[in-house]
């Protein structure tokens, strides 16, 4: 199996400059919420200038999951039930997927594949809390946009990409391995092109390009830090696997690596049991994150 036709590294890189730009309120809001002597005032007019967004925020405040008391109707108010963070968040997954939406029908499903991510989101975060990671929402981000070669892919190279997840399916291979073995572009790659372009902070950079590798040696010289915020999300993709939330195009469930649990500090049998009941129950926020960006 082989795709007909095989894109260049020169087309590839042509086709990927061509895909859309994230919006400027992605940085401008990144920037506020990183800045300690931020308000909520400040946050809420710049969230104001995008009426979408700030309905997606008002959903999501007023979500089942979050059962706020009485409802919630001002952004303000919003904003102050939900947290910086987790406005973030939701204006950051819901302008990837945008910016990544394929129009029309489609041979692979989107839906599924933004679940998968979103479920290595919650999964990374929650990871990070337990090993007491500094900066937890670091790791939510990373773990969204992980697999967003896939997408770029699917986007600049459908039939290659088609014919990888099928190769992975069919022979119960992850999906660099078929891409390994079909000669197409790997998607950590194509990803982290595209990191490059949209100007992802470093530690986003690393964990997209290399969350394959259970090898630190292999991942050309990272720090300590980004070493592990790779590891995280890199577990992070294995436990959503095994949870079989979502679908990124393949079916097989490696085992959580026992080195990687160990840089982590996480007990393989206790400190792994109590993050997959942890991971079980953040899911719902996945669920209902996922809901409110579809509409």
């Amino acid at each position: 199996m082989s795709a007909a036709v095989k894109l260049t590294q020169e087309q590839l890189v042509e086709k990927l400059d061509q895909l859309p730009t994230l919006p400027a309120i992605i940085y401008e809001l990144s920037q506020l919420i990183n800045d300690p002597m931020s308000s909520t005032a400040e946050v809420e007019k710049l969230m104001s200038n995008d009426q979408s967004l700030t309905t997606k925020v008002l959903k999501l405040a007023n979500s089942a999951y979050y059962a706020i008391p009485g409802g919630v109707s001002s952004l303000s108010r919003a904003i102050g039930y939900l947290g910086f963070d987790t406005v973030n968040q939701l204006v950051l997954s819901a302008s990837i997927i945008q910016a990544l939406e394929v129009k029309g029908p489609t041979k692979f499903d989107m839906n599924e594949f933004w679940k998968h991510c979103l479920g290595v989101a919650f999964a990374a975060e929650t990871i990070a809390k337990d090993i007491n990671y500094p900066i937890t929402a670091d790791m939510f981000t990373a773990g969204l946009v992980h697999d967003m070669g896939k997408i770029a892919l699917y986007t600049v190279d459908q039939e290659g990409f088609l014919a990888t997840t099928q190769c992975a399916m069919e022979k119960n291979m992850n999906s660099i391995d078929a891409e390994l073995e079909l000669g197409t572009f790997k998607h950590t790659d194509v990803g982290h092109l595209l990191s490059l372009k949209w100007k992802f902070p470093t530690k986003m950079q690393a964990v997209i390009k290399n969350h394959h590798k259970t090898n630190p040696a292999q991942r050309g010289g990272l720090s300590a830090d980004l070493n592990q915020a790779v590891d995280i999300v890199l577990l992070a993709n294995i436990l959503i696997h095994a949870l079989k939330f979502g679908h990124s195009g393949h079916s097989k469930v490696p085992g959580a690596p026992k080195d990687v649990m160990e840089r982590l500090t996480i007990d393989p049998k206790e400190g792994f049991k109590r993050i997959v009941v942890a991971t079980k129950k953040s899911l719902d926020g996945a669920e209902e994150f996922l809901r409110v960006i579809g509409n």
